[in-house]
């Protein structure tokens, strides 16, 4: 009989949880989604679709899943906002990220400045949306015990 790290099992019961997380999302969903929030922001469908919309679906899961790691502190007894709080810098650094990836394919594409300088609000709307998304579907697997 072999002994498994105890880091080992964590990250593979991590890796299960986000799986059933990521098969309740609908690539549909995220992708209508990512289309209201930042096809506007450039004129050039060719490029929101080869390079804002892959990386927006990308970003959007991480959001959401840093949302359903999250949960696991709210069923621990801690406040939702206290939660927030504890995420705000990472999700931060997402929206911020994303909003510079935005600002270099509109100097690519030279698109009109005024759009381009709501990225950032639009960015963090987008993110919460999905932090939120993921917090609350992490916290509902969690209570009933789903993971």
């Amino acid at each position: 009989m072999s002994v498994v790290p105890i880091e080992r099992l964590r990250l593979n019961k991590q890796i299960q949880f986000e799986r059933s997380l990521l098969r309740e999302l609908t690539l549909q969903e995220v992708q209508q989604d990512v289309s209201q929030s930042f096809q506007k922001l450039f004129h050039s469908y060719t490029v929101f679709e080869s390079a804002i919309q892959e990386e927006a679906i990308e970003q959007a899961m991480e959001a959401y899943l840093l949302g359903a790691e999250a949960s696991q502190f709210i069923l621990s007894g801690d406040q939702k906002e206290d939660v927030i709080n504890r995420y705000e810098v990472e999700l931060n650094t997402i929206s911020a990220d994303f909003a510079d990836y935005l600002d270099y394919w509109h100097h690519a594409t030279e698109s009109h400045s005024w759009l381009i300088q709501r990225a950032g609000t639009i960015c963090e709307k987008f993110f919460k949306r999905w932090w939120m998304a993921g917090l609350e579907r992490g916290e509902r697997r969690r209570r009933l015990k789903l993971h």
